[in-house]
This record gives C-alpha cells, structure tokens and sequence, in this order.
C-alpha cells in the first residue's frame, strides 16, 4: 500500500465517521446539524463537535453517544475554535507564493551566496508548511497535528529570520541595486509578510486562547444536552 493510498483510506474513514456523527447528532436532538468538526484534544481521544441553528451545539463521544463531562465537552469546544484561528492565520496559498517570490528573486541572481542559501531554506520551509496546510486530514481539529504545524512554523520564521540577518548588506548598498532586485526582495518581504513569516504561530495562538475558551464557555452554556459539571457524582 503506498502512502496516498493509505491516506485516502484514512480521510475515507474520516469522512464515513462524521457521517455517523451527523445521523447520531440529529437522532439526539431532533433536527437536522449545520455541521460537524471531527475534534482530537488529546492524542487518541476524538470527539465530534456539532452545531446546530439557534446557535446550539452537541459534543459526542467517539462512541458517537452524547457528552456528559462538561469538562471534556469544553475541552472540544475550545480545540475546535482554536483550530479555526490556525485555518485563518495558515493560509497555504500565501506561503506558496512566497516561494515562488523567493524564486523569482534568486532568478535574477547577483545576491550574496549566504542571502541565496537563507532564501532557498525560506522557500523549502514554506512549502513545508503549506502541505501541512493542505492535508486533507486537516479536516480533523487536532490539537497533537496543531503541535506538528507549530514546529514547522518556527522552522520557517527561523529560516526567515536568518534571511534577514544575510540580507542587511543589501539594505546598506540598496542604492547600487538594480530596480528589478529591489522589488523582487521587497516582493519576497512582502510575501513573507502575509505568509506569516516574520512572527511566531505559538504567540499568536497563544493571544488567540482567550477569546477561543470565551467560546467555549458559550457553547457550552447552548449544549442542546445536559452536562455533568466537574466534580458532580
């Protein structure tokens, strides 16, 4: 079995379980889900989070039963939210094209060997990221994948900043530069720009989990269930 062939099997069955959780869902609350996110918390342990119009929402098991640990219900809602700001703030289509900046850049060539070999890394670490952007798997809201993009993420803006570094000789004799390598460096600043680039995934998740556990706390308080507090018998 090669590797697509495997991971085709694996968005397949993906797809048949929030089919499931979706039939489930409607059973419990009587009207047919909005939608369903597939949700992992933790490593190995998956629920399914589904809305409903109202808003409402219903936390499943990976049983496909209803939620009763209100703790664990929130622990989904919060990894679902958070997973949305990571689909806003990684946008494969950007790093993409950041790549393709820093190729046009280095095809005009002329820069330093140490600004060409920096650029080469920006590039292969972009692209990097991007196919972790771009698997279908994730599909899943995975907090133990999310660790997986956050660690490819320092990788580019380490690369990315080395870049940086290199390139400050560039800046001090920019007046001897041709027109057509000042505006491909300033495309590839740019592009590393709206590709995230210049700053850290973690920190602006980091500022992100306030408003994603204020969420949380909102889902749960229109869970279409009753949920067993923390510490309840």
């Amino acid at each position: 079995m090669t590797a697509s062939t495997a991971d085709d099997e694996i968005v397949g069955a993906l797809v048949r379980r929030l089919e499931s959780a979706r039939d489930a869902a409607a059973g419990l609350a009587g009207r047919p889900p909005l939608g369903v996110r597939a949700v992992e918390p933790a490593a190995g342990r998956l629920s399914y989070l589904v809305a409903f119009d109202g808003p409402a929402f219903l936390c499943l098991t990976d049983g496909l039963s209803a939620e009763v640990d209100e703790r664990r219900a929130r622990e989904a809602a919060s990894a679902s939210l958070l997973w949305e700001t990571v689909e806003v703030l990684v946008d494969s289509a950007a790093l993409r094209e950041l790549a393709r900046a820093v190729g046009r850049f280095l095809a005009l060539g002329g820069e330093p060997a140490e600004v060409a070999g920096t650029l080469e890394t920006v590039a292969a670490r972009a692209l990097e990221f991007a196919a972790w952007r771009d698997d279908p798997l994730r599909a899943m809201a995975s907090l133990p994948a999310l660790d997986e993009g956050v660690a490819l993420q320092e990788r580019l803006a380490g690369a990315f900043s080395r870049f940086v570094r290199a390139s400050e000789p560039l800046v001090a004799v920019q007046e001897t530069l041709t027109p057509e390598v000042v505006a491909a460096l300033r495309e590839v600043e740019e592009g590393a720009g709206r590709a995230g680039a210049a700053e850290r995934l973690a920190e602006r998740l980091a500022g992100a989990m306030p408003e994603c556990e204020d969420g949380a706390d909102q889902m749960i308080a229109a869970h279409v269930t009753r949920l067993r507090p923390r510490g309840s018998v």
